[in-house]
């Protein structure tokens, strides 16, 4: 399942909040990952948030939409702030909420 989180959700991710469209409310624990990391998450099925600003784009996803989304991304991940070439890079971290659930928030930046 994708769900745009466009709406009202913008200030929350840069808080270090989001709620997911079924109401749980996660904060951000970590702002670096690894794709190791990252590929025991989604293995794991742990959803997936892309968080693009410069696309409009603020897409929650789980299941196998989770695990596609992850595929198209997976190798643009970088663990440093990018520098600017014009692709889009993404990076990641970990997002936990009350009840230790997990979500992978990755930012994307170009």
């Amino acid at each position: 399942m994708r769900v745009s989180l466009a709406e009202g959700q913008w200030s929350a991710v840069v808080e270090g909040h989001l709620t997911s469209p079924s109401g749980v409310r996660f904060v951000r624990r970590s702002s670096r990952i690894k794709r190791r990391d990252a590929d025991a998450m989604i293995a794991a099925g742990t959803p997936l948030v892309l968080y693009y600003y410069g696309g409009a784009q603020l897409d929650y996803c789980d299941g196998a939409e989770a695990v596609e989304r992850w595929k198209a991304v997976r190798d643009a991940l970088v663990s440093q702030d990018p520098r600017p070439r014009g692709d889009v890079v993404w990076t990641g971290g970990c997002w936990v909420s009350e009840g230790g659930e997990e979500l992978l928030l990755l930012t994307g930046r170009c």
